[in-house]
């Protein structure tokens, strides 16, 4: 009958569950403990598994051996490890009180001993964590705690808890760990004094939370609504990791010896649960790590009916997966607002969304391995978020790193679940795509190899997972697209070859969380590296260079107007805007190789001006490519003092040179400078040179590296009333994780700087930067023609070949060089003896003086290349492909991929033959006359 009822109301809850759209939440989660690691928790099994590995031996051997001393400590003492935890011994404080990030005091008085609170938000401190036999028992001083001061490791003192940092909270966690570990060794062994050491230390922290109340912040601000009961953040309750597995595998024991205890215990993780839910942010990575916390506490709690308020594993659950109070979102409505719905793409800095995609991954891990409930089916966008996690890498499978980010590594639990669950749900197409992506990326790690735990948890994991031999890996290119724009957090990405040869352009605004204040900012990869990097957040988040440099417009490479630009960062709302670009955005096919662009607009709000950048890439082969860059900005009003265009570069130094290849004579500068009324972070650069010129220049950054030296070339235009300037800003922190040795880590950026007095939109900065190695260059020289917002540029390469390109703001505007011409916002004429392309991408009309394509009153895209004797063509709009001929023609034909053939005009006053054709993507065409 009781299994009846309970299907029962599974029903109801699966009919509920259509009707509101909720995440499915289990009915039952049993009487068994433990649970915390799976819902198959046998004591047997896990003894078998000892029996027969070796690795699974190791892990109870060295818990036993790092146990023992405590336990020896216990049966002499049974108060040495639980009177060195941080408590309130002696006053028994009930409110704890801060200042913003800071502690400041307690008072109160409880019946019994509670839990101290830590000194700071912010983890850095003077002093240093004590080992636990050195700390004093006991200790509740007015003086604070007495510790080893950094710089003065052999000497003890006493210092304000304010001046702590997290050391209490660290204590704390290392006992509880502890404790822990007993907890789970009396579950195996049975011997009593395991279970008595865990009681003592867990009976009397509990006891010391229940009777703490909420901290209360007496400057009545941000901060209080982030506090937790151990922590100043409530996403820093790690300490429930421990709390709930050491309850958990100690529940036979409180329940024999101390049955009266549980609820206590029970009453204490739920306003533990409450204040997580009360406090913290809804809208971003924290509504995760706070429902992680939350659903350890439901996981060990009962059913909903074991407790007179209802408040049980059900109820918690359905809090985080269902309910949306003002700090806390339901899973749904965090997935609504948090996910590019077409990209999957999360509205934070790339670090902190692969974070958050891990953390969706674990509630469907954890919600797979304890319920049987596939949380992948009912949200969708996960598995689409995995697939677009991809589009994060560098060439070299870094990650790019704006706002908040590092390069680092993409992290592997999302798409290793992604390919168990398939495999468990029998979902073969996911399997093979996942396994083959999982691959390709971990090159080095796709091999089949035996598990070999190394904690606690791992003696409760599952069978290893088993790639599909059959899966094979692919190339990087097969997961990323060239072109792949994010407008739900302003980034865009353009992307040519492969591996260290391949060109890339990162470029991000200012749109979600850990973004900073850096207009329209990119990034550049070249020969394997970020060569045009970001650099992070600086020591810390807290830190004055985080506030005053690192999160600024000159740390970014980016344009700053009259030396003011900013905007609040962190959590920003400054999205750049997409004009045109080329191709479309995620697709993989249907366009010409080698050739890649963007025009984004952005309004600075500090100082109300229009902003413009083009970004194109043009890659003829392995070897040649190079990058352009042409940014226009100027003040509404036509306030324009002055207008600073900033590029950062990894090297040892920056060599620049006039067009004839003699050195610019800059000379030493006080300018850019906080002291000018410019921004503070001026102030963080260094060896400032500078020389006024107008004319055009060059440069090379030098990353000299053991095996090789990394260059970045670079062409800039020159323009009147500019002035140039080389300096030396503050280390990426950025570059942190493996990419480069850490002597290049922490070696300071060389920085170019050229400030255009006045406006920089008829005088726009004009750019070509070019990766190579060993001092050497594919290009031969660069030269520039057009005026006002009329950009060109003419590139020779010593291949031969010559690109013309040409920007302009206005499609309607025709732009004309020798005897090109082109009606558009960008476009590239490129040559080669018989070979030829005719790029347009953002405009009505293209010609190279022998073909023309035009698109009516279109504003659209085409490409004509001519290679080896191949001619191909797309257009995004119907066109007419216009060839000059030299004698007269009698029938011509043009005839497409699927065998379409289309009827040639002839002009015989123009010497013109015609053909009009629909929108087509790009493909071979013939065209045969008569």
């Amino acid at each position: 009958m009781q299994n009846k009822i309970l299907v029962l109301l599974f029903l109801l809850l699966s009919i509920s569950n259509v009707k509101s759209q909720n995440l499915p939440v289990p009915q039952n989660v049993g009487t068994q403990h433990p649970r915390v690691f799976g819902k198959e928790m046998s004591l047997n099994q896990v003894k078998e598994l000892v029996q027969k590995e070796d690795w699974a031996a190791a892990i109870i051997t060295k818990t036993k051996n790092n146990l023992a001393p405590y336990i020896t400590h216990y049966k002499t003492d049974k108060s040495w490890l639980v009177s060195r935890l941080q408590m309130y011994w002696k006053t028994k404080a009930t409110q704890v009180y801060i200042k913003g990030g800071t502690y400041d005091h307690a008072d109160g008085e409880a019946p019994v001993a509670t839990v101290k609170y830590p000194g700071t938000r912010n983890h850095t401190t003077d002093y240093l964590t004590p080992k636990i036999e050195d700390i004093l028992p006991y200790m509740d001083d007015p003086r604070g705690l007495y510790l080893q001061h950094r710089n003065r490791p052999a000497q003890w003192e006493w210092t304000g808890i304010s001046k702590s940092g997290k050391i209490v909270e660290n204590i704390n966690r290392q006992i509880i760990s502890i404790a822990r570990n007993a907890a789970f060794m009396y579950w195996f062994t049975g011997e009593q004094v395991y279970g008595d050491l865990a009681y003592s230390v867990l009976d009397t922290y509990l006891e010391g939370i229940y009777y703490r109340k909420e901290p209360i912040d007496l400057s009545h601000g941000h901060h209080q609504t982030l506090v937790g009961y151990t922590s100043f953040e409530v996403i820093q309750e790690h300490i429930l990791n421990e709390i709930s597995q050491g309850y958990d595998f100690l529940y036979g024991y409180i329940e024999k010896q101390h049955p009266e205890r549980l609820d206590l215990y029970a009453q204490t993780l739920q306003k533990w649960a409450d204040l997580i839910i009360k406090n913290g942010v809804s809208f971003n990575n924290w509504n995760l790590l706070e429902a992680a916390h939350i659903s350890h506490i439901a996981l060990v709690l009962e059913n909903n009916s074991a407790y007179k308020n209802a408040k049980g594993a059900q109820y918690y659950l359905d809090q985080i997966m269902n309910q949306t109070s003002t700090r806390q979102w339901s899973m749904n409505k965090l997935i609504d607002y948090g996910y590019d719905k077409k990209t999957g793409v999360w509205n934070e800095s790339p670090g902190y969304s692969l974070n958050v995609l891990s953390d969706f991954i674990s509630f469907a891990e954890f919600y797979d391995r304890n319920f049987d409930i596939d949380l992948l089916k009912e949200m969708p966008i996960l598995k689409q978020a995995v697939k677009s996690s991809a589009q994060y890498l560098y060439p070299n499978k870094y990650m790019v790193s704006f706002g908040d980010g590092h390069y680092n590594k993409l992290r592997n639990e999302p798409i290793l679940y992604i390919i168990e669950n398939a495999q468990k749900y029998g979902k073969k197409e996911d399997e093979d795509y996942f396994t083959r992506m999982y691959k390709t990326i971990y090159t080095n790690d796709a091999t089949e190899s035996k598990f070999i735990g190394k904690n606690i948890q791992d003696l409760f994991a599952e069978n290893a997972l088993k790639f599909d031999k059959n899966s094979v890996a692919g190339k990087l290119t097969d997961y990323t697209n060239p072109l792949f724009h994010v407008p739900h957090n302003s980034w865009l990405v353009q992307r040519q070859g492969e591996g260290d040869s391949a060109l890339m352009i990162s470029q991000i605004g200012s749109l979600g969380n850990h973004m900073h204040s850096n207009g329209i900012a990119m990034e550049l990869y070249g020969k394997g590296l970020p060569l045009a990097p970001e650099m992070g957040h600086g020591s810390s988040y807290f830190s004055i260079e985080y506030a005053e440099y690192y999160t600024q417009f000159p740390a970014h490479n980016t344009v700053i107007v009259n030396g003011k630009s900013k905007y609040p960062e962190m959590k920003s709302n400054h999205a750049f805007n997409l004009n045109a670009a080329y191709p479309k955005s995620g697709v993989n096919e249907g366009f010409v190789s080698g050739i890649t662009f963007s025009d984004v607009s952005f309004l600075e709000p500090e100082t109300n001006s229009n902003q413009r950048r083009v970004m194109g890439i043009v890659k003829n082969n392995n070897d040649e490519g190079y990058y352009i860059d042409i940014f226009r900005s100027t003040q509404s009003k036509g306030d324009n003092v002055k207008n600073e265009y900033f590029y950062h570069n990894l090297g040892q130094n920056l060599e620049l040179t006039r067009s004839d290849a003699t050195p610019l004579d800059l000379k030493p500068t006080t300018k850019l400078a906080f002291g000018d009324g410019d921004l503070m972070a001026y102030d963080y650069m260094w060896d400032k040179k500078s020389i006024e010129t107008s004319q055009d220049f060059k440069g090379k950054f030098n990353l000299a590296l053991k095996d090789k030296t990394v260059n970045m070339n670079l062409w800039m235009q020159g323009q009147a009333d500019r002035e140039v300037f080389s300096v030396l800003s503050p280390k990426s922190t950025a570059l942190s994780h493996g990419l480069l040795p850490d002597e290049i880590n922490n070696s300071p950026i060389p920085t170019l700087v050229v400030r255009q007095n006045g406006e920089a939109w008829n005088r726009p900065f004009v750019a070509i930067y070019e990766p190579a190695l060993n001092n050497e260059t594919n290009i031969q020289s660069v030269d520039y023609f057009g005026k006002n917002e009329f950009v060109g540029i003419h590139v020779s390469n010593k291949s031969g070949k010559e690109d013309f390109i040409f920007s302009n703001t206005n499609a309607d505007t025709k732009l004309i060089e020798q005897q090109f011409s082109v009606t558009g916002t960008y476009a590239v004429i490129s040559k080669k003896a018989a070979d030829f392309t005719l790029f347009l991408g953002n405009g009505k009309n293209i010609s190279n003086g022998n073909y023309t394509i035009a698109l009516g009153n279109e504003i659209a895209s085409a490409v004509l290349k001519s290679e080896n004797g191949t001619i191909s063509f797309s257009a995004d709009t119907a066109s007419v492909l216009t060839v000059l001929v030299e004698e007269k023609i009698k029938n011509a034909t043009l005839t497409d991929d699927k065998g379409i053939i289309y009827k040639g005009n002839y002009n015989k006053k123009e010497k013109t033959l015609s053909f009009k054709l629909p929108a087509m993507s790009y493909q071979t065409i013939k065209i045969a006359v008569e």
